[in-house]
C-alpha cells in the first residue's frame, strides 16, 4: 500500500499523484496519508486542508475528485504547489504538539530510569563491598576463636 508523505511529493496527476505515486508538490507537512484518503473536499478528521491562493480554484475544492472532469484534474495538476497547497489543520498541529509532549515525557522517564539503574548498580557495589568485609570479619573472628580455644586448652 502506497502512503502519501506530503513532505516528499513534487508534481503529478491527482489522487495517485497527490498521494505520492508520482511527484507532486504539497509542501512539507510531513503527514503520511494513504492515497485513497486524499480528498479535495477535506473532512473534519483530515490532518490537512487546502490553502487556495487563487479564488478561481475554490470551486474545484467544493466537490469530490470523482465528480470532476479530466480538465479539472489537469488544472489541479498544473496549479498544485503554485496556486494551492496542503497545510496542516489545527487538529494536526495539536496532535503533533501532543506527540512532542508525550515524547518529552517518555525521554524524561527513560532518563529517570537510567539514573535509577545507575543508583541500583552503585548500591549493589556498596552491598558487595560490605558483604566482602563481613566475610573477612567472619573469617578473622573464626581464626581468633580458634586461636583463643587453642590458648584456653593449653592453659588447662
Amino acid at each position: 500500500m502506497n502512503k502519501f508523505n506530503f513532505g516528499v511529493i513534487k508534481s503529478g496527476l491527482l489522487r495517485d499523484q497527490l498521494a505520492g505515486r508520482d511527484s507532486l508538490s504539497i509542501y512539507r507537512l510531513e503527514l503520511i496519508v494513504d492515497p485513497s484518503e486524499v480528498r479535495l473536499k477535506t473532512e473534519d478528521e483530515c490532518l490537512y486542508t487546502w490553502q487556495i491562493d487563487d479564488p478561481s480554484l475554490e470551486p474545484l475544492f467544493q466537490k469530490h475528485m470523482s465528480k470532476h472532469s479530466v480538465g479539472a484534474y489537469m488544472q489541479l495538476h498544473r496549479e498544485v504547489g503554485k496556486k494551492f497547497r496542503a497545510v496542516p489543520t489545527k487538529a494536526a498541529t495539536q496532535a503533533e504538539a501532543k506527540i512532542k509532549d508525550q515524547n518529552s515525557i517518555i525521554q524524561e522517564a527513560q532518563m529517570t530510569i537510567h539514573l535509577h539503574q545507575q543508583d541500583i548498580l552503585n548500591w549493589m557495589a556498596v552491598a558487595e563491598w560490605y558483604q566482602t568485609k563481613c566475610f573477612q570479619c567472619s573469617s578473622v573472628l573464626g581464626q581468633m576463636m580458634a586461636f583463643l580455644q587453642d590458648t584456653t586448652s593449653e592453659t588447662k
